[in-house]
């Protein structure tokens, strides 16, 4: 090939991977904005039309993210699709189920359309790292693993605000406008996942990846696993049943809080990128133990909402999770990995919830999962402490 076939070769493969890059910020914006449009009205949905408790509520999470430990299993058995292919597949069913879902009569038929749509969102999670990845072409992971979380946040906001307005025009329990608005939006995002060239497909994969190299991340990923669920579900739930939040405060508080991971995340990725792992995840434990803490002993509203935006900026620091595997992940194994380690993180999904709301119903005390949630804390706050010191004392 002369120089001249191999510059302009060049230059159609900038003009792509931009073109890429484009589509993927595209697409994460309208998924981030349908599944917020969604996830800002879900618990009000449940609690003013099927009048549901948090034991229901608990059971509910717990059979959502059972396809989660199906996640490695789907993954090797779609190995023959590229990540794209996987990933656009998945929005396309979340997109269906989630539109449906403020249709449906009852809590028995609302379980049956959560784990539908659950199973595309879970193919959609499992290969979203490894897409962006890819496109990153191993140049600085954490940040733009960090940039993509801190666009969705923006989406986010923009979802947010179009709720809140959307909620002093409509009656106030008409709830079905925000699954169907969230359901199309994500629908978008399958089509223009769909148009990513084969510079965002990752290397030729594996089928199934459980090998001691990857115990630590494994170990680390569950436990993340444990305590997403415990401060996203009952913090959540303890501001809507125990102190009687609004939709409208609600959607406020996560406004605020998606503005704040907006500009954190960039930069916890780039710190993660510049310094390692290791120290930025053992601030991360530490600060997790102290916010578990607070919800246990804090009573007053405004407490509670500051811890609950301190822990959601915290959760960008599990961008250290996803870069650490890539360091020391063979190419073809890392998106198995990722699909393995969100079954690991969904074995906590399964059973946290449930088990959460039992001690919550059984003994009547909303803090009862806290205080599991300083243990697990704690506990992975001991792990990471066998993560390399450095960044570059693993496989970059």
């Amino acid at each position: 090939m002369c120089d001249a076939e191999a510059k302009e070769a060049e230059t159609a493969s900038g003009r792509r991977h931009k073109r890429d890059w484009a589509l993927f910020y595209g697409l994460n914006v309208a998924f981030a904005f349908g599944f917020a449009v969604y996830a800002g009205v879900f618990l009000n949905f449940m609690r003013d039309v099927l009048h549901a408790g948090p034991q229901q509520l608990g059971n509910l999470e717990s059979l959502r993210e059972i396809p989660g430990l199906l996640a490695a299993v789907m993954a090797g058995t779609l190995v023959a699709l590229a990540e794209t292919r996987i990933a656009s597949l998945g929005l396309f069913v979340m997109a269906i189920g989630i539109g449906f879902s403020g249709s449906v009569p009852s809590y028995d038929k609302l379980i049956l359309v959560t784990v539908f749509w659950s199973v595309g969102f879970h193919l959609w999670s499992s290969v979203a790292p490894a897409i962006t990845l890819a496109l990153a072409k191993g140049l600085q992971g954490g940040y733009h693993l960090g940039r993509i979380s801190g666009i969705s946040n923006l989406a986010t906001l923009g979802a947010l605000g179009a709720s809140f307005s959307l909620s002093r025009l409509l009656p106030h329990h008409d709830y079905l406008p925000y699954f169907v608005i969230g359901g199309v939006s994500i629908g978008v995002a399958s089509l223009l996942c769909s148009r990513l060239s084969t510079d965002a497909h990752g290397a030729p994969r594996s089928r199934l990846v459980l090998r001691k190299k990857y115990g630590l991340y494994y170990l680390l990923i569950f436990l993340e696993g444990c305590r997403r669920q415990i401060f996203g579900i009952f913090a959540t739930f303890a501001l809507i049943m125990v102190y009687k939040q609004p939709l409208a405060a609600m959607l406020v508080v996560q406004f605020a809080n998606s503005l704040l991971i907006a500009f954190t995340a960039p930069l916890i990725g780039r710190l993660t990128d510049r310094i390692g792992e290791r120290r930025p995840l053992t601030f991360y434990s530490i600060a997790l133990i102290i916010v578990f803490f607070g919800y246990t002993h804090f009573q007053v509203v405004g407490a509670l909402y500051a811890l609950y935006l301190v822990d959601n900026i915290l959760f960008g620091f599990g961008v250290g999770y996803t870069t650490y595997l890539h360091r020391i992940a063979e190419p073809s194994e890392l998106t198995p990995c990722l699909a393995m380690g969100t079954t690991m993180n969904h074995i906590a999904a399964v059973t946290v919830p449930a088990g959460g709301a039992w001690l919550w119903a059984h003994y009547g005390n909303y803090k009862l999962p806290f205080y599991v949630g300083i243990t697990i804390a704690f506990v992975a706050l001991v792990a990471t402490q066998f993560l390399p010191a450095r960044a570059n004392s693993v496989k970059a």
